[in-house]
């Protein structure tokens, strides 16, 4: 027999907990799969009104109010700036004043609303001046769109 001890191997459990995590990572991956490929209550949802209605229009359209928004966006860049700069200096106020905070969150849900009532007009407008069969057509494409979900895979029946 020999004096000498057995060196340990460092690597053995590094190894071990590499082989772990891999396992794991693997595990979560599967699962993950199964419950996206499965389906859950988020998957039946319908998608969300407005988007569905956007997505159903031809591609001109849909470039065409993607364009207002755009420029609408750009447009108030300046005020949105201006109420980060307020809200910021709110924030650090000391004390700190709720109403202030306040008013200009209503501010800001009353420009969000104003976008879209904005928008519902013209959407509205284009599918007023689409044909009887433009609409139909439009219908059975938003049909489509919902079927479809809010992440544009078809449901299974």
């Amino acid at each position: 027999m020999s004096d000498s001890p057995q060196p340990k191997r460092r690597w053995m459990p590094i190894l071990l907990a590499v082989s772990l995590a891999l396992n794991l990572l693997i595990v979560g991956m599967a699962v993950g799969t199964v419950l996206r490929v499965k389906g859950n209550d988020h998957a039946k949802a319908p998608p969300g009104f407005g988007s569905a209605l956007y997505r159903a229009l031809p591609k001109d359209d849909r470039k065409a109010l993607r364009g207002d928004l755009s420029d609408r966006h750009r447009k108030g860049s300046s005020s949105r700036s201006r109420d980060f700069a307020t809200l910021s200096e709110a924030l650090r106020a000391d004390p700190f004043d709720p109403v202030a905070v306040q008013t200009l969150l209503s501010r800001q849900a009353q420009s969000m609303a104003d976008l879209q009532v904005a928008l519902q007009e013209q959407w509205l407008d284009r599918v007023t001046s689409m044909t009887s069969d433009e609409r139909l057509i439009y219908a059975d494409r938003l049909e489509e769109v919902v079927r479809r979900g809010p992440h544009g895979r078809k449901k299974k029946d």
